[in-house]
Parts: C-alpha cells; structure tokens; sequence
C-alpha cells in the first residue's frame, strides 16, 4: 500500500527513523521508480530488469504545503536549495521538524533522483480509501493503482544516483552565479 500510519522505519530525505509518519510522493509517474531505482542502487537495464513495483495514484487535499518545488523557491524562503538533493539528509530532516511544529502538512520538492521531477511529502500518517470514496478526514487519501511493472525503458540513465552531481542543481548554481 502507497500510505501508512506506523512511523518510518528507516530514515528519509525528510524524516528521522522511527520519529513521525512521513509519505513520499511524486507529481509525475518516472520520479517513484527513479527514486526506487536510486536507493536500491540499480544502474543499468539488466539490473532493471530484476525491479518490479506498483505506483499508486493518489487524490491529496493538503491545507498547508511548503513549496521548496524549486531551488529558488527554497532559497528565497531561507532554505539552503543545496540541502533539497543533498546525499546526506541531516538538514531536510530538521527542517521537516520545524515545518511540522509551524503546523505544516508538507512540503514540495525537487526530486533527488530524477532532475525535472517534483516530490510532494506529507508529514503524519494517512490511510488510503477507495478512489471515489468521500474523503471524511483529513488523514484518509483516495488511492488506486496507477501503473504496475517496471520502470519506462531508458529512465535508468536519467537516475541521479548518490554520489553524483545533481544537474538541475549544478544549472541553478551557473545561474546564480552568473545573476541571471
């Protein structure tokens, strides 16, 4: 199932382990398997081949979403845009803390794994209904199936794995400093 109630059990770009519930989602289709792709290390098709997963659609009405959707968006807000595809998560975690003091219930983005992609991360837990379910508390998101299989040939080049300069931010980077 896409959502959950239990705390993560492992550590995320936004969450600390075992500390809150935290749902990683994406605006377009690519970016889940890209970021499945990324953290289970697979770099090549044949590698892909072996990768098999349900991506799930999901209906989401959140009051309060911080957008860091883009690098600029991030730093204009007083966020570090680096930290947004940084391999070491330290600082979207504690700034995922704060947020959810503020009484936020998200935030968006830029995808680490696929430059272009937008990721939309929803803080506490969520059950999922059936998709034309009324949605009677905030806590419940409609969910269905959307694609089952594997990744779109070819999207394993495009993964920005760890390790590796992430090119959305290395433009906004020659951008900046260039004052354009």
């Amino acid at each position: 199932m896409p959502l959950r109630v239990a705390e993560n059990r492992r550590a995320g770009r936004w969450n600390f382990v075992r500390v809150g519930t935290t749902q990683y989602a994406s605006l377009d289709v690519e970016a889940p398997f890209a970021e499945m792709l990324r953290q289970e290390g697979l770099r090549t098709e044949a590698e892909v081949t072996t990768f098999y997963s349900t991506i799930w659609q999901l209906k989401i009405s959140e009051g309060v979403v911080v957008d860091y959707g883009t690098f600029e968006k991030a730093e204009s807000a007083g966020f570090p845009p680096e930290a947004l595809v940084d391999d070491d998560h330290e600082c979207c975690q504690r700034e995922a803390q704060r947020l959810v003091n503020l009484g936020a219930g998200g935030v968006l983005s830029p995808s680490a794994a696929l430059p272009g992609s937008t990721n939309l991360t929803l803080f506490g837990p969520r059950v999922p209904i059936e998709w034309s379910a009324d949605v009677k508390i905030a806590s419940a998101i409609p969910a269905q199936p959307l694609a089952t299989g594997q990744p779109p040939a070819g999207l394993v080049k495009r993964v920005r794995h760890y390790g590796e300069t992430h090119s959305g931010l290395a433009t906004y980077v020659v951008r900046r400093s260039a004052g354009t």
